[in-house]
């Protein structure tokens, strides 16, 4: 599997999206999420890992609350990083 690297990604949304599809694109993709939850958190077996990266500010709780605010908080877990430290960084995560 190739290596994704984050600081390679802009931040910036695509200036040819239209925010309007995006929004509905979205509501559809929760409206799947949570069928696939039931579904994932049933069979014990499989996860899903989502990383939000961003700047104080960027927005990040407020994505947690609107797409997975919508979801069963039995299947959820929220973990906040801050700095890792050096242990951590000595790590490949990813």
């Amino acid at each position: 599997m190739p290596a994704i690297h984050l600081d390679k990604i802009s931040t910036k949304a695509p200036k040819k999206h239209d925010k309007e599809k995006i929004k509905a694109k979205t509501v559809q993709l929760i409206e799947e999420l949570d069928d696939l939850q039931n579904l994932l958190y049933a069979e014990s077996k499989h996860a899903i890992l989502v990383v939000i990266q961003g700047m104080d500010a960027s927005g990040k709780d407020g994505t947690v609350r609107n797409v997975f605010g919508k979801l069963n908080p039995q299947g959820v877990l929220v973990t906040s990083f801050k700095i890792p430290t050096a242990l951590e960084l000595s790590h490949d995560f990813l």
